[in-house]
């Protein structure tokens, strides 16, 4: 709540896992949550963010941004996370080893990569856009 105090513009919360933590945040003033595991870097016993997601998203609502990282390799990894809730997803290893392996433009054919991969995803499942997507496409509507 102190930060909220001190810092006018968007806050957002990163390493919430749990849809109480997320209520915390919401609570304290956060616009925002970024459900992460940081990479599984950390605690290796802790839940993948994926697995956690839908229930964040249920806990705050429509109003609060949703965001989610840790293990988002292909890009149809990012239509099961706006389909269980998320406002975005990031990916930082997918580029990074686009970036070791080519420089710029290795990073640049990896985010070229992935895009493609979203779109094959949304047109296997019947989509045109990203926000189409919900819980259907996933087994849990």
């Amino acid at each position: 709540r102190r930060l909220r105090d001190l810092w006018p513009r968007r806050l957002l919360v990163k390493g919430v896992l749990l849809p109480e933590d997320a209520l915390r945040a919401q609570e304290a003033g956060a616009d925002g949550v970024v459900v992460s595991n940081h990479g599984g870097r950390q605690l290796d016993c802790a839940p993948a963010p994926i697995e956690t997601l839908a229930a964040v998203r249920q806990a705050v609502g429509a109003e609060m941004t949703v965001i989610v990282d840790s293990g988002f390799r292909r890009g149809s990894d990012f239509v099961k996370a706006r389909a269980l809730g998320a406002d975005a997803a990031m990916s930082g290893r997918a580029t990074l080893y686009g970036l070791a392996a080519a420089g710029a433009a290795g990073a640049a054919r990896a985010l070229e990569i992935l895009r493609g991969e979203m779109e094959r995803t949304l047109g296997l499942i019947g989509c045109a856009r990203m926000d189409e997507v919900d819980a259907r496409y996933v087994g849990r509507g």
